[in-house]
């Protein structure tokens, strides 16, 4: 997180840690780092701390299994040809 600018503490010891392991495993960092993100520009007061994110990523979904193509959106379809209008056409 650090990397993107958002330093903050990192305050578990021991068996703390088993939670957010098993958010990274499940979710991924790109997704905790996205949401802290988001989290820290919407918040009212500085974020110092990193349990300040640990509801909003244990709501974060599952990432895709390994493998799986990234969906990338395809562009709207549009008109084709010259435009007639209906004086053009004859119909008026």
């Amino acid at each position: 997180m650090s990397a993107s600018g958002l330093n903050v503490r990192w305050p578990w010891e021991g068996n703390g840690w088993f939670p957010i392991i098993a958010i990274i495993r499940d979710s991924g960092i790109d997704a905790m780092v996205e949401y802290a993100l988001r989290a820290a520009a919407n918040a009212r007061s500085p974020v110092t701390s990193a349990k300040y994110f640990l509801p909003g990523w244990r709501e974060l979904p599952p990432k895709p299994p390994e493998g799986t193509p990234a969906r990338r959106p395809t562009p709207h379809l549009r008109a084709v040809g010259s435009y007639q209008s209906p004086e053009d056409r004859g119909i008026f």
